[in-house]
């Protein structure tokens, strides 16, 4: 007789566990109340779409295919959200272009007129003649020192073979003359260069004390110069700006390539802001002797917008002066500080052709010329990141001409005369070409309130949510929620008292 026995399979303590953990976890109060919320979202919510997940709406297949959509689209509207972030947080600027500025709220430039010889050897001998030299050193050793000036503005300098420079350096501590005077004395200067001014039509003495239309001496890259509309020593300067355009409007004068054998061969005008030291950045224009030069100046203002100065510094990429508590901020001074800063480290002086930044550093004599000359490059590729764009700027570009006196005799001025003009002499304008100046501002590519605008037409694209939507799901994520928690605890204790 056989007998029909039902074999039940033994279940592990692990699988028993899961089992009991699984109904525990059914019965829990927070997944009921998570679940009874879900439901009357779907029953009583706007958002397209949700209807269809309703308890009683759709089963099986078809409410798995529209949750697959929903999730789907809720992806997507997450992606592109991700996108529209990531545009308005790493480029939130843009540069639009107009003509709508006068040259009268843009100042004229500064016209610096510079020797490519920074020493004239004939100059260093009459100078030399003025310095009481104690017996013992030879007056031609204590001229021959002078050469060692170019090692500060040549950049392929080679020192001389001999040590004279020594000699020359002891001269003039015991003259009391600090290098930047010597440099001035044995240098080309506004005496040579300019001989007659005029801005338009009236002539103004070159060399007057006139606040703005003079030309002083000043220092540049090149080494001693001379500049109109630029006064590095006057730290409350504010350079004028200028009414009239064209040809016939702006800076003309007469000026002698060199009176002397020695002097130069040929000079550059170097036409740059009227704030900031002239280094090689500046627009150049070579002149030569019986030529009269026209150098057109066409401004570009660079601004930014209210917006764009709300921004932070990283994000703009630009300072303004209050950024860092100053009168006035400018990106040159700033890396001309840092430059000078470099130098000073380095060779423990800073050069005489570069303004004073800082008190800590002697200026540099003749013995520190090698360190400055074996360090050139250096210095000049010195990275200072800190010294970040101006938020409000001018550059100038220029587009010169010239025509040959020589060749022609005649010019366009109307003061021009053979015998004004000797062999040595040229004639050299600079104007504005227009009477508007180009401005590039710097404009929000998206601010706050269209961030949230574009925000609103995805949601509402992919998922139809308004801001009320928003609203709502949160407060049934959370309000709700808990309303629902505490009713299923309740209920929980209730039958667990029966």
């Amino acid at each position: 007789m056989a007998l029909n026995v039902k074999w039940t399979p033994k279940r592990s303590a692990s699988s028993s566990r899961r089992q009991k953990l699984l109904q525990l976890w059914r019965s829990h109060p927070l997944r009921l109340a998570i679940a009874n919320t879900f439901w009357e979202y779907t029953e009583r919510t706007k958002v397209s779409g949700m209807w269809l997940l309703r308890r009683n709406r759709t089963h099986g297949l078809s409410r798995y295919i529209w949750a697959t959509v929903l999730i789907g689209l809720l992806q997507l509207s997450i992606y592109l959200t991700l996108l529209l972030w990531l545009k308005f947080y790493s480029y939130p600027i843009l540069n639009t272009i107009s003509n709508d500025l006068s040259i009268t709220d843009v100042a004229f430039p500064g016209v610096t007129i510079c020797s490519p010889k920074a020493v004239n050897m004939e100059r260093v001998e009459r100078y030399v003649k003025t310095l009481r030299i104690p017996p013992e050193y030879d007056m031609a050793e204590v001229a021959a020192g002078f050469d060692f000036l170019n090692a500060f503005t040549d950049q392929s300098f080679a020192p001389p073979s001999h040590d004279s420079y020594k000699i020359t350096d002891a001269v003039l501590r015991l003259n009391n003359v600090s290098i930047w005077e010597a440099a001035m004395a044995v240098s080309p200067g506004c005496a040579d260069f300019v001989k007659r001014c005029f801005w338009g039509y009236e002539e103004f003495q070159c060399n007057q004390t006139h606040e703005y239309l003079s030309f002083i001496p000043t220092t540049a890259f090149l080494g001693p110069c001379c500049s109109f509309n630029y006064n590095p020593r006057n730290i409350s300067y504010v350079p004028f700006s200028a009414n009239i355009f064209g040809m016939d409007g702006g800076l003309t004068f007469i000026g002698a390539e060199g009176s002397e054998r020695n002097l130069s061969t040929g000079l550059i005008v170097l036409v740059h802001h009227p704030m900031d030291y002239v280094t090689e950045t500046a627009a150049s224009v070579t002149i030569t002797a019986r030529s009269e030069s026209f150098v057109e100046v066409s401004p570009t203002v660079q601004s930014s917008s209210t917006e764009v100065l709300e921004l932070s510094e990283s994000k703009r990429d630009c300072l303004i002066s209050d950024d860092l508590q100053l009168r006035n901020y400018r990106q040159a001074a700033c890396m001309l500080s840092c430059q000078t800063e470099a130098i000073g480290k380095r060779c423990g002086c800073h050069p005489y052709l570069l303004p004073v930044v800082s008190q800590k550093f002697k200026e540099c004599n003749l013995n520190d010329t090698f360190c400055y000359s074996d360090n050139y490059d250096n210095f000049k590729s010195v990275r200072c990141d800190q010294c970040l764009p101006n938020c409000y700027d001018v550059t100038y570009s220029t587009l010169s001409y010239k025509t040959d006196l020589n060749l022609h005799q005649f010019s366009v001025s109307n003061f021009y005369t053979p015998e004004l003009l000797n062999n040595d002499s040229f004639v050299l304008r600079v104007y504005l070409a227009k009477q508007v100046v180009p401005v590039i501002r710097k404009v929000t590519v998206m601010s706050w309130i269209g961030l949230l605008s574009d925000l609103g037409g995805i949601f509402n694209l992919c998922l139809g949510l308004s801001m009320i939507s928003v609203v709502e799901f949160f407060y049934y994520c959370t309000f709700r929620l808990y309303k629902n928690y505490v009713q299923q605890k309740a209920l929980e204790e209730k039958q667990a008292w029966k």
